[in-house]
């Protein structure tokens, strides 16, 4: 049941006695699908995001609440991630506001504009790399893009692909955002018969060699530092082995522009399968 407001002389009925007892015990729930914006009748009750696996968010606004009001969050999306978002008002928290499958707390107001995150069970500590998303790759797909997968809770992230396959043998490519020029990059190639090659991004559309895919297989492990910081971003991918080399890829965006999006896509033909998950770094 939604607060209520009572003024002198104001008669309960039974049924709103009761109503408000079962509050107490059975808080009030609306359940979302979509990213959601907090309105002023979520006070007191419990938000719960249940998007599948979409990433989604549920945004915090100035105004509409006062100090010492609360309401609960809790995500029930199986592998989508929902972050809470400060709008116009302030977040802040010592655990995440990146919420997994079945995590969630209380959202507790200091004043109209000013909120405080308590995660039930989640703090700074608890692990120094947090899952944040993990997106199924659809069949015959010529890209899969992942939104939500950069904020301001995290510096640093790493990105990993795997089990899937390519239509054929392949480098995966990485795209930040809408972003299609201004990167920059080297790749060192080692034959497996000890010859050595290289290759570079001068100012390309994409970053080149963050992965690979073969019919058989697909890989990539890329570490991105400040992709929502409005600097450069860098990229370090580990070495892609394939059956005849190794190769080494380091790259960065000269936009210093903050992303919350990527896009992976090979460098020809479709991928099909695997799943690619996105964790962020501890600050602390």
């Amino acid at each position: 049941m939604a607060i209520q407001t009572f003024v002198a002389s104001t008669v309960l009925t039974a049924a709103q006695m009761n109503a408000l007892q079962a509050n107490d015990y059975n808080q009030t729930v609306s359940t979302k699908t979509a990213s959601y914006v907090l309105v002023a009748a979520d006070k007191g009750t419990k938000v719960v995001m249940n998007a599948g696996a979409t990433n989604t968010t549920i945004t915090v606004n100035t105004s509409l609440f006062s100090a010492g009001d609360t309401l609960t969050i809790l995500n029930t999306s199986t592998s989508g991630t929902c972050t809470i978002t400060a709008g116009t008002a302030t977040v802040a928290t010592a655990g995440s506001l990146a919420l997994g499958l079945n995590q969630g707390g209380i959202l507790y107001f200091t004043s109209a504009g000013v909120s405080v995150f308590q995660a039930n069970g989640v703090t700074a500590s608890a692990s120094a790399l947090t899952l944040i998303s993990a997106t199924t790759i659809g069949t015959t797909v010529a890209s899969v893009t992942v939104s939500s997968a950069f904020s301001s809770t995290y510096d640093n992230y790493l990105i990993t692909i795997a089990g899937g396959v390519g239509s054929a043998l392949a480098y995966l490519q990485l795209q930040l955002g809408s972003q299609t020029s201004g990167y920059y990059g080297g790749a060192v190639k080692v034959s497996y018969s000890g010859t050595v090659t290289g290759a570079g991004d001068s100012n390309a559309a994409q970053m080149s060699y963050v992965g690979w895919c073969s019919t058989t297989a697909m890989c990539a492990q890329i570490t991105v530092n400040s992709p929502n910081l409005a600097k450069v971003t860098s990229v370090f991918a580990a070495p892609i082995i394939d059956a005849t080399n190794s190769i080494s890829y380091n790259a960065q965006d000269n936009a210093a522009t903050q992303f919350t999006a990527f896009t992976i896509k090979p460098s020809t033909g479709t991928l099909t399968a695997g799943t690619i998950r996105v964790y962020g770094y501890a600050n602390s």
